[in-house]
């Protein structure tokens, strides 16, 4: 049972939180990797200034998701964060990738520990705990506020802070003391999971394309990079073969991962991550299924187990 303060925080306050799971980084550096990264990712970094960054994927030639990624640039460097069960398989993937170009790729998974402010009030406890205004007014704007926390970075469910590795106990309790309420990862999984954010090895995986996630993180106006053939002909043809979407469910019955989603007497698709949700007031899912049920308000079953569970198919985020 979530405890009710602690997600009010979360949504409405400010909260804080370790997050071992999102701690995959590599860091790029070389006179060539601005150039270099555009070919290997969905996303323009060419147009980005320090300061600034994107989210992003890694695909194959098949345009299948090989990784997701934050793409934070600045002067001297650029910073890919990822989840940290992946960050081996990306750079694994980028390795071969550099040939010719003046481009270092390196592992800083285990250097950095990642810390999570939640809530409407995440920037005020943040300003109280560094001393000055955040001035961060895009997402994925970042900055570097000392050598112990060399990113503080606008996310999509609040901030995220890069501290050394070994100070994430200490930073999160004097956020504490300056307002945040300490969560768990389970109550952050609400939250994610309410906001439709898909996590790669649980959501989404290499059987994924990124126009089923949506538009985000594609640019159609840069230069080639690998996998845009299959993205172009994805937006020539108008349409995918399967969304990712939200399954608001009634009753209490929260549905596993891989529940079959039924409609119209047929499976269509299948859920990934599913959560109670405080705000709902019902279990809610994370899945795909296929385009012609893909449109919010269409009614659907969830086969979880012996139980068909009566569902409405949802645009994301379910809770704003």
């Amino acid at each position: 049972m979530l405890d009710n303060a602690s997600y009010q925080a979360a949504r409405h306050s400010a909260a804080v939180l370790k997050q071992p799971w999102l701690e995959g980084i590599i860091r790029l550096t070389g006179p060539d990797r601005v150039t270099w990264l555009q070919g290997m990712v969905t996303n323009d970094v060419e147009k980005l200034r320090p300061g600034e960054g994107v989210y992003a994927a890694h695909l194959s030639a098949q345009g299948k998701l090989i990784g997701q990624m934050i793409i934070l640039v600045d002067t001297d460097e650029i910073w890919l964060t990822a989840e940290t069960s992946n960050a081996k398989k990306l750079i694994a993937a980028f390795q071969p990738m550099i040939v010719m170009e003046d481009v270092t790729a390196e592992d800083h998974t285990g250097l950095l520990e990642s810390i999570g402010v939640l809530g409407t009030s995440a920037k005020s406890a943040l300003e109280l705990w560094t001393g000055k205004p955040l001035q961060l007014e895009k997402l994925y704007d970042h900055f570097r506020f000392n050598d112990d926390c060399p990113h503080i970075v606008r996310s999509e469910m609040g901030f995220t802070l890069w501290v050394r590795a070994g100070m994430a106990d200490a930073t999160v309790q004097q956020l504490a003391s300056h307002g945040a309420t300490p969560i768990d990862e389970t109550l952050w999984n609400v939250v994610r999971v309410e906001n439709g954010l898909p996590i790669y090895g649980v959501d989404i995986d290499e059987s994924t394309s990124l126009p089923e996630l949506g538009e985000k993180g594609i640019s159609y106006d840069k230069g080639c990079y690998i996998g845009q053939e299959v993205v172009a002909r994805i937006k020539y043809i108008g349409h995918v073969n399967r969304r990712f979407v939200g399954v608001v469910c009634d009753g209490s019955d929260v549905p596993q991962p891989g529940s079959k989603v039924r409609f119209a007497g047929k499976d269509v698709g299948y859920i990934t991550s599913s959560v109670e949700s405080p705000a709902i007031h019902k279990p809610i899912s994370l899945g795909f299924v296929n385009r012609l049920a893909a449109v919010a308000g269409t009614k659907v079953e969830v086969i979880s187990g012996d139980h068909a569970i009566p569902a409405v198919i949802s645009d994301l985020p379910m809770v704003s």
